[in-house]
């Protein structure tokens, strides 16, 4: 072997060196859980209990019960409502304020990431301590001015316009972040170009900051619909699921099947659906940036 061919395996054996590290642990603690969640899923695993091989039939219970499917129906109704809502409002916020005095910038960025960075378990708190039907905020001015109130909490349809509105609070500070991030990145050229042409503000975010803010809306889908998805805390501290399962989703059912009816085998399947529904949301939307390209 000459010394060109010595040095080129030299390199690739470095290469894969550097990546080695990377693929062993993703294989560990990535493709291996995956794995073992798809195996455990074929089983009727409980606590304390004996594991039986069933095949699909978790599988089937999950597709037959209303409340599996209801739980289905509310988790994809929040994905499909939260996330576009996200990133609509990320952009209108974002294209507002980038080109702004930087203190105002800073300080609208800030304020809208607060919550972000706050604790779900202390957010979902402090919206069920506003929303209580008895003593909550919101009860408290309603009384003072005279106003009648109904529980909010208590309706399936004002329970999940709840729900949506506390994903998008808690995530629109990260979503505004990450659009600033890009439209400062732009060149002022383009956007003197657009003044100079007559362009007004519409003009500017409909041909230069949507297109060119175009990766940073995959990775805010990405995210935001990873996040949409194990939504669990703000359900189980403010509506428990209920009424009549109305905001119960794939992760509510997949914490209550593990950790409360103790069926393992059930809980698997319903985590390898989850990311079965996470996969396809993330190819459609990887598809569609594909064909407009």
């Amino acid at each position: 072997m000459n010394s060109k061919g010595r040095r080129s395996v030299k390199e690739a054996l470095q290469a894969y060196c550097f990546v080695a590290p990377f693929v062993i642990f993703g294989a560990i603690f990535m493709v291996y859980p995956i794995c073992n969640q798809f195996v455990r899923s074929l089983y009727n695993t409980k606590w304390g209990g004996k594991t039986v091989f069933v095949g699909l039939a978790n599988y089937m219970e999950i597709f037959t019960s209303p409340t599996y499917l209801k739980a289905i129906g509310n988790t994809l109704l929040f994905v499909v409502v939260a996330v576009p809502l996200l990133i609509l409002l990320g952009l209108f916020i974002a294209g507002s304020i980038f080109d702004k005095h930087p203190i105002y910038v800073s300080t609208v960025r800030v304020c809208l990431y607060i919550p972000t960075i706050v604790s779900m378990v202390v957010m979902s708190t402090i919206w069920r301590f506003m929303l209580d039907s008895q003593s909550g905020l919101i009860k408290y001015f309603a009384n003072i001015f005279g106003v009648r109130t109904v529980d909010l909490l208590a309706g399936s349809t004002s329970a999940r316009i709840i729900i949506i509105i506390v994903l998008i609070i808690v995530n629109l500070g990260q979503c505004v972040l990450l659009y600033l991030a890009q439209m400062i990145g732009i060149s002022k050229d383009l956007m003197d170009a657009c003044r100079v042409d007559g362009g007004n503000r519409w003009h500017l975010f409909r041909y230069i900051l949507i297109p060119l803010s175009k990766p940073t809306t995959i990775l805010v889908f990405i995210t935001d619909t990873s996040l949409v998805l194990k939504v669990y805390v703000v359900i189980q501290l403010l509506t428990s699921g209920g009424p009549n399962y109305a905001t119960s989703t794939m992760m509510y059912r997949l914490y209550e099947d593990a950790f409360v009816n103790y069926n393992i085998g059930l809980a698997s399947a319903m985590g390898v659906l989850m990311f079965v529904v996470t996969l396809v949301l993330i190819s459609l939307r990887f598809i569609t940036e594909k064909k407009e390209s």
